[in-house]
């Protein structure tokens, strides 16, 4: 995505006397933001509803994650539907926190995307 650019607002923070760090951080890592808050999302979402990794590296009883304590509603004789579904609601709640929070920026990053100029 760096490569879509323009290459002349690098170009002329470098006549205004940018060096190579404040071009960067200051014209490019904000044009940047949206792909970066969408990408941090979407990592986030994933580490949080992970099961496989947990579950084969934690065997300690009391440090499951709640993925894995989600799991210990569904028995096989009997599944407790009311427990488990308060249980999934509490772990989507912060992955929705996050999002509200970020939000902004990936309607920011959509629009820009679908504008010409």
């Amino acid at each position: 995505m760096i490569k879509n650019i323009p290459l002349e607002l690098e170009e002329a923070a470098t006549i205004d006397g940018c060096g190579m760090f404040r071009r960067f951080f200051c014209i490019v890592l904000p044009l940047l933001k949206p792909i970066i808050v969408t990408v941090a999302i979407l990592n986030v979402m994933s580490t949080w509803n992970d099961y496989l990794l947990p579950s084969l590296v934690i065997n300690k009883e009391g440090i499951q994650t709640l993925p894995l304590k989600t799991f210990l509603f569904f028995g096989q004789f009997a599944k407790k539907w009311d427990l488990a579904t308060a249980g999934l609601v509490l772990c989507m709640i912060p992955i929705i926190i996050f999002y509200l929070c970020c939000q902004k920026y990936i309607v920011k990053g959509v629009t820009e995307g679908a504008v010409k100029g």
